[in-house]
């Protein structure tokens, strides 16, 4: 059994270059039994559009198969208008490459989630959330789900719960932000409220493993 991930750089392994970021998949590391093979196709800046274009999604098709579980988890950088290369709408084009990816891996026989885009350290002054993080693709792909037969996680809606929770101040040690002088490989430090560091990937793995334990699809491959 495979299961693979395409997504954006919250998704995306890394390695020690860029160390303390990481993708939330690489918490998941034990979590399934040894013979289940966790695959990452997620990259880096990465939208739909982008991810199909530059040829990670054909990449990623070939290692799909009938013992595939498909995780997409995409939204990020499809909101970003500023540039042509990534910005997708998300009633429009941002639909249309969701469906394309899922219609393509099932043809192989792949059992697929969809996960909308885990959410921004995005507060408002007074303390609460800023629910237009994300605005319009969270629901572009519940609705994909919906029209397509497709099991969607809400992410967006499980993380901004989260955060909420959290607050403001306490959630900033989820994320690449933080002071100098404590990471070699960021000496000035970092003011990022996307990607995240490993207690983030913790947070955000644990919600999703939440989510799958009564799914049937994944019974029997996590470790108790």
């Amino acid at each position: 059994m495979k299961i693979i991930f395409m997504g954006d750089s919250t998704m995306q392994f890394n390695d020690e270059t860029t160390w303390p970021q990481v993708g939330w998949p690489q918490a998941l590391k034990g979590k399934f039994r040894d013979d289940v093979e966790l695959l990452n196709f997620a990259k880096n800046g990465r939208s739909t559009k982008s991810f199909i274009e530059l040829g990670n999604f054909e990449n990623a098709l070939k290692h799909v198969d009938e013992n595939s579980i498909v995780i997409m988890e995409f939204g990020h950088n499809d909101e970003h208008d500023y540039d042509p290369e990534r910005f997708t709408r998300p009633e429009f084009e941002y639909r249309d490459n969701l469906i394309y990816m899922v219609e393509s891996c099932r043809k192989k026989g792949a059992y697929v989630m969809l996960l909308t885009p885990v959410f921004r350290r995005k507060f408002h002054d007074d303390g609460t959330i800023d629910w237009s993080c994300h605005a319009g693709y969270r629901e572009a792909m519940i609705r994909v789900g919906k029209d397509t037969g497709t099991d969607v996680i809400d992410m967006t809606g499980l993380t901004a719960e989260m955060l909420q929770e959290m607050g403001f101040d306490n959630a900033r040690e989820l994320y690449m932000n933080f002071d100098a002088g404590i990471y070699p490989n960021y000496p000035e430090g970092m003011n990022d409220n996307t990607h995240l560091r490993m207690k983030g990937a913790e947070k955000i793995a644990g919600i999703f493993l939440k989510q799958i334990r009564n799914n049937k699809r994944f019974e029997g491959l996590l470790n108790d």
